[in-house]
């Protein structure tokens, strides 16, 4: 399908990780996840031999977890503003890289459109030009096919599901932690 979609004029690279779900077969997809469940596995069978979730003696019990942490001085106001920190940096993370790429010009494609009203999609290069008679400095936007513009389309990175997993479970961490004060 996205081979149907090329623009008119202008060759478009082939993205170099792309997942075709297309042409992955049931096979392939099973032995992902079947791989993807036995590191899973391989990560929480050490995890619960020492203990961590609570039905075998280990060192990483929660309870001598809890020891350990009041023991040098960790108390819950600090455990909020722990959760309170990961929950706001996972809710903030791409504002903040997309107004620094804005900034410095970078995710910016050609938006000048061609003969069939398709536009060019190419990446640019912001040059800043100041106008002789007035001094005033304006942006220019080159593409590699020498299209010069004075705006360019901006892509912007969105939050994916491991984003908006940590800030919901840094939310339940405040929560519990507030519940129990």
């Amino acid at each position: 399908m996205r081979s149907e979609i090329r623009k008119a004029g202008y060759p478009q690279p082939e993205p170099a990780l792309q997942n075709n779900s297309e042409t992955t077969t049931f096979i392939h997809q099973r032995s992902n996840r079947f791989l993807m469940s036995l590191l899973i596995m391989l990560i929480c069978f050490p995890l619960y031999y020492l203990g961590l979730f609570g039905s075998v003696e280990g060192p990483l019990q929660p309870a001598q977890i809890g020891q350990w942490l009041a023991g040098i001085g960790v108390s819950r106001s600090h455990i909020l503003f722990l959760f309170a920190a990961v929950m706001i940096l996972a809710v903030t993370w791409n504002w903040i890289f997309n107004l620094l790429s804005l900034l410095i010009g970078s995710r910016l494609t050609c938006n000048r459109t061609g003969e069939h009203g398709l536009t060019c999609g190419v990446a640019v290069i912001r040059q800043k030009n100041a106008d002789q008679k007035t001094g005033r400095v304006t942006s220019q936007y080159i593409c590699s096919y020498g299209h010069k513009r004075p705006a360019a389309h901006f892509h912007p990175v969105k939050k994916g599901a491991v984003s908006h997993t940590a800030w919901i479970i840094s939310l339940a961490g405040c929560l519990t932690v507030l519940w129990l004060s």
